[in-house]
């Protein structure tokens, strides 16, 4: 019983255990479903917070990027803007630059330019957006290091090179322009004036703009002083009664340049007075003038202890002498240092005690004695400077050579060794380098140039059918090629198309200008009584065969049978004619007509008496023979010109009269003959 029961009981637990055991695995599972949701609803809770702070830190972000993004706009677009312009302005300082004199200088604050702007926008970016200071610091350095520099530059404390230019010369003298123009291979043109003010051989204007560079220069045009022009009218007031002091400072002022002054003894007018002049009104300024000046008492005239006179103008010393009753007398002599017309010394010397009525011997100064050099192949700056040194007179002419260099000396009128003084004129001239031969289309234009230049030239005419009628086919120097002004010049003109006279004989007159006109050529037409058939052609004026060119003119003869008076005198008045030009070759004049037996008998000339009058000259010798012969009643004259290469005194010029067989303004007979010699560079 116990057995069982305890088997019954033992039973019994172990379905009670399994079904707590399925209740607690029961109670698990629910546990674990309650904490699963409980898990879940923890999780969606959790997420659902991170969204929405994404969400919110999403949406500040972008807003905070907005405003970022919207805040530089405006600053970028003017920092862009002020970049490229500094772009630009540094591209143009650096292309300007070439046609400035401080180059090297304006290319440094170029450079000094755009690294500045770059640095402050740099720094306006680092500094606005990202805080940093460092670029700022930069950019005021850099600043501060193109102040520095400039102020170093404009203190002279810093040399740059400069690009080379032309410099103000007005005021400054010739020679240091020519110096310079020669210096730097630049060419010169020198115009002279007369100036008051402007001292002698110094520069009064340029043309070029001082400053400009060199490399842009060719040739400079300085016009240069000559001085007081002493031809000048001025207006000379009485100066009676004014002090000699007065006088002689308006004698200055006005560039008097032949001025006296003659001191009298007169008691009667204050010494120093001037008592009298020789001339008042309208004069120029070398007209002699003659002031009369009172010396007043001569006997209250006291010794005196001369003074150095050296380098006083002749007139100072004269009144100096004068106003002291003084005599004195001159003598001149060449002087190295004093200007011409100043005084060298004077005898006695200065410091000797000089009487009244003693003599001063005063040594005027002839400027310097000039020795010609050898002007020969020497430059325009070589003889500007000899003429500003010497004071001379240049004048100058050009023509061309073969064997010397343009701008060089060919000739002047004083050879070397020749002595000169200070004054002198020297005629100078100057090569303009060979002379080319020039391309021409017409045979007028070649005759103007050669006449111009002196060439001699001939011309000879054929026909050709590809150049135009009186243009030029070919010369016997090719274009370009050097010209001997000794040589002549053979030129070949076109005669044009060649044209055959047909035989006009027989043809009416309507036919033949029907074939005139076919064939280009002008043809006119007379009438002539002949037995032959009316209304044809009986004659023409150029023979048939004959190569005329296009556009010539055949005088036609058409046959009538009607007499007239002119035709049956035809030829008595061409034999009349003939008769008289042959007379007229023979320099004669005749009076009567023909004899009845159709022979002439010449009559003796009549000679009429005309005065021979100057006639000028022109550019060559035929141009003057022309003028002569024009002139006045030498038109009635028996002239004959003979062409000469140059005069026996030397002179080359062409167109000038050497000599005339009987002297100008003589009365000469209409039956001499007159000869005249001219030069006529073009033989």
């Amino acid at each position: 019983m116990d057995n069982k029961d305890k088997n019954t009981q033992t039973y019994k637990t172990r379905i009670e255990r399994k079904q707590f055991e399925e209740e607690l695995k029961n109670k698990q599972i629910q546990k674990e479903k309650e904490l699963e949701e409980k898990r879940k609803e923890l999780k969606n809770i959790i997420f659902d917070d991170n969204n929405k702070k994404r969400q919110k830190n999403k949406k500040e972000n972008t807003q905070a990027s907005q405003e970022t993004v919207h805040k530089p706009k405006v600053a970028n677009i003017f920092l862009s803007l002020t970049f490229v312009i500094t772009i630009i302005v540094f591209f143009y300082l650096i292309i300007d630059s070439a046609s400035q004199i401080n180059q090297i200088y304006q290319i440094i604050n170029a450079f000094f330019l755009l690294i500045i702007v770059t640095c402050f926008l740099i720094s306006f970016k680092k500094s606005f957006f990202k805080n940093k200071s460092a670029p700022t610091i930069i950019t005021s350095i850099t600043i501060i290091g193109a102040i520095a520099f400039n102020g170093l530059y404009l203190g002279n404390i810093i040399k740059l090179p400069k690009q080379n230019y032309l410099p103000s010369f007005e005021n400054q003298n010739l020679t240091k322009a020519m110096n310079w123009t020669e210096k730097n291979n630049i060419n010169t043109n020198q115009d002279f004036e007369y100036s008051d003010t402007t001292k002698k051989y110094n520069i009064i204007s340029q043309n070029t703009k001082p400053e400009t560079l060199t490399k842009n220069i060719k040739t400079v045009n300085f016009v240069i002083s000559n001085g007081p022009d002493y031809n000048k009218e001025v207006i000379l007031a009485d100066m009676t009664d004014w002090n000699i002091d007065d006088v002689i400072k308006f004698v200055n002022k006005n560039f008097l340049n032949s001025v006296s002054v003659n001191f009298i003894e007169n008691k009667n007018v204050k010494k120093d007075t001037v008592i009298s002049q020789n001339i008042t009104g309208t004069i120029k300024r070398n007209n002699p003038i003659i002031f009369n000046v009172s010396l007043g008492d001569k006997t209250t005239l006291s010794p005196i202890k001369l003074k150095d006179l050296t380098n006083e103008s002749l007139l100072n010393a004269a009144v100096y002498l004068g106003r002291n009753g003084i005599l004195y007398q001159l003598k001149y002599e060449f002087s190295n240092t004093v200007e011409k017309g100043k005084v060298i010394n004077s005898t006695p010397s200065q410091g000797t005690t000089v009487k009244p009525n003693e003599i001063v011997t005063l040594t005027i100064s002839k400027g310097k004695q000039i020795k010609v050099p050898n002007l020969k192949n020497k430059t325009m700056a070589y003889i500007t400077k000899w003429m500003v040194e010497n004071n001379l007179q240049i004048k100058y002419s050009d023509k061309y050579d073969n064997t010397i260099k343009s701008g060089r000396v060919i000739e002047s009128n004083y050879k070397q060794g020749d002595i000169i003084e200070e004054g002198t004129t020297v005629n100078i001239v100057f090569s303009k380098g060979p002379l080319k031969m020039k391309k021409f289309d017409n045979i007028n234009d070649f005759k103007s140039w050669a006449d111009t230049n002196g060439i001699k030239y001939e011309i000879k005419e054929e026909f050709n059918d590809k150049i135009e009628k009186d243009k030029i086919i070919k010369t016997s120097i090719e274009e370009g090629a050097n010209i001997n002004l000794d040589e002549t010049i053979t030129v070949y003109v076109s005669k044009g198309t060649a044209i055959t006279v047909p035989d006009f004989t027989n043809k009416t007159k309507s036919e033949a200008k029907k074939e005139c006109d076919s064939l280009g050529i002008s043809c006119t037409f007379t009438e002539e009584y002949s037995s032959k058939s009316a209304g044809k052609v009986i004659d023409q004026s150029i023979a048939a065969g004959t190569q005329i060119s296009k556009g010539d003119t055949i005088g036609i003869t058409i046959a009538t049978n009607k007499k007239t008076l002119s035709n049956s005198n035809k030829k008595t008045n061409s034999t009349s004619s003939s008769q008289s030009i042959s007379s007229s070759s023979n320099n004669t004049r005749p009076s009567g007509g023909s004899s009845s037996s159709g022979t002439t008998t010449p009559s003796r000339p009549t000679c009429t008496n005309y005065v021979f009058t100057p006639g000028g000259t022109g550019n060559n010798g035929s141009q003057t023979c022309t003028m002569m012969k024009g002139s006045g009643n030498n038109k009635y004259l028996n002239i004959k010109c003979d062409y000469v290469q140059k005069c026996s005194n030397g002179n080359k010029t062409n167109g000038s009269i050497c000599s005339y067989s009987h002297p100008l303004g003589s009365t000469v007979s209409s039956c001499d003959q007159i000869t005249i010699t001219i030069v006529n560079n073009s033989l």
